[in-house]
């Protein structure tokens, strides 16, 4: 009878512990379950949390676009964040920087930013000073074309008549007696704009990236400079000499100012360049989308040739600007495209000898061709000139003072 008792007293306890072991089984999994659960939701919030922030950023870049001048200002937005933006002028773009916050959490991206225009530009544009272009060879002009009353026509040179069926395919205007004037802020561009609000240092030696939520670097020297490195971002370069880009350079977004600019062969960069006397790109330089190159020849500056010269299977994509202070037609400046491409606008106060490709359009005071030991005043031979090819929402420098804005668009974000 002891026996039974204590062996059922045995069983009740073994169950007891069965059922304790089972309920603690499931409280675990239930936390277990509570826990997971909770920090489903907490990610999911942060997620959220992000997706507004990077939202509220983007739209932040897209206002401070519509600004047309130098600002800073702050937006506060309906889901609690706030951001700032800065706002600046650099060379024929702009950059944004929007610094959106939420509490503890911070995100900053950085944007270049063009215009857009209203209408489109013709493919060529020579002043109307009782000229023709003649075309010779293999040459092909797509687009509207505003010229003399005299035209276009067939041409021949040293057994080179024009091979085509079509002169043009476009529409043909009459152009006024002088180019379009360019705005003003384009010729009163300068290294001088940037050095009040930048900070000066001295060339890096190793590989840089300058953010543009800082001040702009100025890198200013009285004599030569080689870049050799990678320099990326908020920075301006200026040389009261030369600037020799080797083709081991990285630049990106970077503003260069010299009297001459000479880029080594296989160069490829994105880059800004101004100079007064030469810019020399050599074979294989690629200056990529969105790139330009200004020469803006000065009064003090007119006795030597000087020009832009683009050196085979080279390419510049977004602009090519030439300008003179005190033209004069014995001595104008020039712009030689050899077996080269431009993409985007092109805009020569001076003399144009093209043997290559343009990819938008060229405003031009006159074409030149050497051939056979000979000159030619207005003669294409084997060139293509043509818009047609340039993507959709290509954003061109907004040089000319005519031009009439659209809508400000973000070209690159980093």
């Amino acid at each position: 009878m002891n026996n039974s008792v204590k062996q059922n007293r045995f069983l009740e306890a073994s169950s007891l512990v069965y059922a304790i072991s089972f309920l603690l089984l499931i409280g675990l999994v239930s936390s277990g379950l509570l826990f997971i659960t909770s920090v489903n939701k907490r990610l999911e919030m942060n997620y959220t949390l992000e997706d507004h922030m990077l939202l509220n950023n983007y739209m932040s870049l897209k206002y401070g676009a519509t600004k047309r001048t130098n600002c800073d200002l702050q937006l506060i937005h309906s889901s609690g964040d706030t951001s700032n933006v800065s706002v600046k002028k650099w060379g024929a773009f702009k950059t944004i920087v929007a610094r959106t916050k939420h509490k503890y959490k911070n995100y900053t991206r950085s944007a270049i930013v063009g215009d857009e225009l209203v209408g489109k530009h013709p493919v060529i544009y020579l002043p109307n000073q009782r000229n023709e272009i003649k075309l010779c060879g293999k040459s092909i002009i797509i687009g509207d074309l505003f010229i003399s009353s005299k035209g276009i026509s067939r041409g021949h040179i040293s057994g080179k008549p024009f091979l085509g069926d079509v002169l043009l395919e476009g529409n043909k205007f009459e152009s006024e007696r002088n180019l379009p004037a360019l705005g003003r802020q384009v010729m009163e561009v300068g290294f001088k704009d940037f050095i009040e609000k930048s900070v000066k240092i001295d060339l890096p030696q190793k590989d840089t990236i300058f953010s543009f939520n800082n001040e702009t670097r100025m890198i200013n020297s009285l004599q030569p400079i080689t870049l050799m490195n990678s320099i990326k971002g908020n920075c301006v370069i200026h040389s009261f000499d030369s600037i020799f880009v080797s083709s081991t350079a990285t630049l990106e977004h970077v503003i260069l100012f010299a009297p001459i600019i000479h880029f080594e062969k296989g160069f490829i960069g994105k880059v800004q360049a101004f100079a007064s006397k030469r810019i020399t790109c050599e074979q294989n330089v690629k200056l990529e989308y969105p790139s330009t190159i200004t020469l803006i020849e000065t009064e003090d500056e007119l006795r030597k040739k000087h020009g832009i010269y683009l050196q085979k299977e080279s390419s510049v994509i977004g602009g090519v600007l030439l300008i003179s202070k005190s033209p004069n037609f014995r001595n104008t400046i020039e712009l030689i495209i050899d077996d080269s491409v431009v993409g985007g606008l092109v805009y020569n106060q001076g003399v144009t000898e093209l043997k290559g490709e343009i990819i938008g359009h060229i405003y031009t005071s006159s074409f030149r061709l050497k051939y056979g030991g000979g000159q030619y005043l207005n003669y294409l031979l084997d060139v293509k000139i043509s818009s047609e090819k340039l993507p959709v929402g290509f954003i061109l420098p907004n040089w000319l003072e005519k031009d009439k804005i659209n809508n400000p668009k973000i070209i690159e974000c980093f």
